[in-house]
């Protein structure tokens, strides 16, 4: 029993490590602009996203500029990065942990995709 607890102790620590060890991407230029914005309208609104996400490098969740650029071009963009931030989401990036549901209301989530989105050309 003492092995056992003391595997799954280790198996915890091996994850943890994991998602702190999750590869960074290279976030392009940002639009300064654009980020000023961002900025401002989560902070007008007192939401919780600067806790984990920065816009050009990586918090707990990914910079806001490496969403855009995985995003960028996409037709449904708008739409599934609004969709993630309303919803919470898992999986999405891996090594990265899990992005609770509510973190933003239906109203706020489309504009703050928007606003991410924009981040880069």
């Amino acid at each position: 029993m003492k092995k056992t607890a003391q595997s799954l102790r280790l198996a915890g620590l091996a994850l943890i490590l994991a998602g702190l060890s999750a590869p960074v991407l290279a976030s392009p230029k940002v639009n300064q602009a654009d980020a000023t914005k961002l900025l401002a309208y989560v902070q007008s609104n007192g939401l919780a996203c600067m806790s984990c996400h920065a816009v050009d490098h990586r918090v707990i969740g990914p910079a806001w500029a490496d969403v855009a650029l995985r995003y960028h071009g996409k037709s449904n963009a708008e739409a599934d990065v609004s969709k993630a931030i309303a919803n919470g989401s898992t999986g999405l990036w891996s090594g990265y942990p899990p992005m609770p549901p509510g973190m933003a209301s239906a109203a706020q989530a489309p504009v703050l995709a928007k606003l991410i989105l924009h981040l880069v050309d």
